[in-house]
C-alpha cells in the first residue's frame, strides 16, 4: 500500500482511480475513487455543498418544482420494512411512536408522518429552512447535523435520512449518530443515489449526480450495506426504485440490535443424550455402514441432489402456480392442501426415500413457502423455531424449478454450522420483546438477535459461505440447524421459480394431528380443519 493511499471508512479496503479528472458545469475538474473491496465511491475534491447558511429562497421561491408526490411512496416503503423488520412498531397499541428525520428539510415528510399518528422531530443543518419548517408547519427542527444533534439517544423507533448520507464528512460516523438516536429493535430507513444503477453504467463520468458538485459519497447496495454494519446496525434490507431501469434510486432499511452481544450460553445448551438426536447426528455412529450421502450429511449438514425431480411434474406444478399471479405465492402456509401438484412435487417417491435415510424416520410435509422472489431472510436455522423436543428431527428442501443465477438472490449456507451448540426457543425468547413472544413475529425478531452473533461465528471461525445456484429438478436439503439465509437479488424484482417445503418426523408430529400418505408414497400433515373427521383412525399410511 502506498503512503498516500486512502482507506475506506466503510470497510477499511483502498481506494483507486475510477474515474479520471474531468469537467463539470462549475468549470471545476473532479475526479471519483472507488473502493477496491467494497465499492463506496468518493467524490474528488472530497468535499460536499455545505446548505448550512443558504437562503431559503433557494428552496422555497420555486414552488412549483416542490415535489411532494413521493412522500407517500416513502412511507409505505419504511412501513413496509418496519413490518418485516421492525414488526413493534407498527403493532397497535397504547404506547406512543415517534419518528426523527434527519435532513428534513422544511419538515413535510414528517408532517405526513404526523398525520398518521407520530410523534415527531426533525433535524437539518439548513438554518434558514428550518426556521422556516418550525414557524408554519409547526414541526420541531433542530438546526444541526445528526453528528452534532443535541436530539435525545435511544427516543426514536424510527430514523429516516432521505437523500442526505452522501454529504456526510464520515458515513459511518452519520450512521452510528443515527443508530445512537434508536431504541433498541428501532428501524433505520436510508436513501441514496445508486452508484450501481444502469444509467451510471451508461453514461459513465456524464452521469447526472456526479455532475450536479453536491454530493461527495456515492453507494451501491453493497457498499451501504457494508457501511451500517460497520456502525452497529443488525439486520437490513436493500430495494432498489425509480428511473428507467427502476434502480436508481438504493433504499436501505436496518435495524438496531436488540443487543449487541450474546453467547453461547445465552441461547443454547449442551448437547443432549444421543437417544434424542437423529441417528445421524449422534457421537458414536459406524461410519463404514454410511452411504456417500449419509456421510456427506453427517459431515456437512447438507445434500445436493442434480436433476432429482422429473420436469413434467415441475411443470405441472408451474402450470398451477402461474395462475396464482401472486410473487409471494399462496398466503396459507399449507397450500399442499389444496393443490396436488404441490403433493406431487414435493412428496416424489425417491425424495421421500432419501429424507427418510438422512433423518432415521419417516419425514412429514408440514409447511410450503411459495414465493418467486428472494425472502431476503438473514442468518438463521429451522430447529430453534421449533419446539425444544424436535432435536433435528426436521428438514427443509429447496426445489429449483427453473435455473437459479447469482443474478436472482440464491440461497445461502454455512458448511458444517449444523454442529454448533444446541440453539433453544425457550433461550432465545428472553430476547424478544414480550409483546411479541405469542405471535407470528417473534422468529423476526429472534433472527435480529442472533444475525450479528452469527455472523461473528463465521468471520471467527473463516468459515465458508456457500450459494445454492441450481438448475431445473435440483434439490438442495438442508438440516434443521444448519445456517443459511435468502441473499438479496442483484436485479430488482428478479423472479427465482422455487419452492421451500419443510418435513417434520412421523415421530414428532404428535402433537400436530393426523398424518396421510400421498399417491407418491410420501406423507403429509393433515390440519384437523382441513380434514374429514376419522375418530377411527389419527396416521393413515
Amino acid at each position: 500500500m502506498s503512503a498516500d493511499a486512502r482507506i475506506c471508512p466503510a470497510c477499511g479496503g483502498t481506494f483507486e482511480v475510477f474515474f479520471e479528472p474531468f469537467s463539470v458545469p462549475i468549470n471545476q475538474t473532479v475526479s471519483v475513487e472507488r473502493c477496491a473491496a467494497c465499492g463506496l465511491a468518493e467524490r474528488q475534491p472530497g468535499v460536499a455543498f455545505d446548505f448550512t447558511d443558504l437562503d431559503r429562497e433557494h428552496y422555497m421561491d420555486d414552488w412549483k418544482s416542490l415535489d411532494l408526490s413521493s412522500l407517500s411512496f416513502k412511507y409505505e416503503r419504511v412501513m413496509e420494512a418496519a413490518r418485516d423488520l421492525s414488526p413493534w412498531i407498527v403493532k397497535d397499541g397504547p404506547w406512543g411512536r415517534s419518528i426523527l428525520d434527519v435532513g428534513c428539510g422544511a419538515g413535510y415528510f414528517l408532517m405526513h408522518c404526523r398525520a398518521h399518528g407520530w410523534g415527531i422531530r426533525g433535524v437539518d443543518k439548513w438554518g434558514d429552512l428550518a426556521d422556516w419548517g418550525r414557524k408554519y408547519l409547526k414541526v420541531d427542527i433542530e438546526p444541526a447535523t445528526i453528528e452534532n444533534s443535541v436530539v435525545e439517544e435511544n427516543a426514536f423507533e424510527a430514523v429516516t435520512a432521505f437523500d442526505v448520507i452522501s454529504f456526510a464528512d464520515d458515513p459511518v460516523a452519520f450512521l452510528k449518530a443515527c443508530r445512537g438516536r434508536l431504541k433498541p429493535g428501532g428501524l433505520l430507513a436510508i436513501t441514496t443515489p445508486n452508484f450501481d444503477a444502469q444509467e451510471r453504467k451508461d453514461q459513465g463520468a456524464a452521469w447526472d449526480k456526479l455532475g450536479a458538485n453536491v454530493r461527495r459519497w456515492f453507494f451501491t447496495p453493497e457498499s451501504l450495506e457494508t457501511a451500517a454494519k460497520a456502525a452497529g446496525f443488525g439486520a437490513m434490507r436493500t430495494r432498489l426504485a425509480g428511473g428507467t431501469h427502476q434502480d436508481e434510486e438504493l433504499f436501505l432499511f436496518a435495524q438496531n440490535p436488540f443487543k449487541a452481544s450474546i453467547s453461547w450460553t445465552d441461547i443454547a445448551e449442551d448437547a443432549p443424550s444421543d437417544n434424542m438426536l437423529p441417528p445421524l447426528d449422534r457421537r458414536d455412529v459406524n461410519e463404514t455402514a454410511l452411504s456417500d450421502a449419509q456421510r456427506h450429511w453427517r459431515e456437512n449438514g447438507y445434500l445436493i441432489l442434480r436433476d432429482f425431480i422429473p420436469h413434467d411434474v415441475i411443470d405441472r406444478y408451474c402450470k398451477v402456480r402461474e395462475r396464482l399471479q401472486a410473487p409471494g405465492g399462496w398466503d396459507d402456509e399449507t397450500p399442499y392442501m389444496e393443490v396436488k401438484e404441490i403433493r406431487d412435487l414435493c412428496l416424489y417417491g425417491p425424495l421421500a426415500e432419501t429424507l427418510e435415510a438422512l433423518i432415521g424416520e419417516p419425514m412429514v410435509m408440514n409447511l410450503n413457502l411459495t414465493g418467486w422472489r428472494t425472502t431476503q431472510r438473514d442468518w438463521h436455522q429451522d430447529d430453534y423455531l421449533n419446539p425444544d423436543e424436535v432435536r433435528g428431527r426436521y428438514v427443509a428442501c429447496w426445489f429449483a424449478l427453473d435455473t437459479i443465477g447469482p443474478e436472482t438472490g440464491p440461497f445461502q449456507f454455512v458448511p458444517g454450522s449444523h454442529k454448533w451448540p444446541h440453539i433453544k426457543k425457550s433461550k432465545i425468547l428472553n430476547f424478544v420483546p414480550e409483546e411479541v413472544r405469542q405471535t407470528r413475529a417473534w422468529p423476526i425478531h429472534s433472527e435480529r438477535v442472533l444475525t450479528p452473533f452469527f455472523e461473528e461465528m463465521i468471520d471467527a471461525n473463516d468459515l465458508e459461505k456457500v450459494e445454492f445456484t441450481a438448475e431445473k429438478g435440483d434439490v438442495l436439503i438442508w438440516h434443521a440447524r444448519l445456517l443459511h439465509r435468502g441473499t438479496v437479488a442483484k436485479k430488482p424484482n428478479a423472479v427465482r421459480k422455487a419452492i421451500i417445503t419443510h418435513y417434520t418426523a412421523l415421530g414428532a408430529m404428535s402433537a400436530y394431528g393426523p398424518v396421510e400418505r400421498w399417491d407418491t408414497g410420501g406423507l403429509y400433515f393433515v390440519e384437523p380443519s382441513k380434514r374429514e373427521p376419522d375418530p377411527e383412525r389419527e396416521v393413515k399410511v
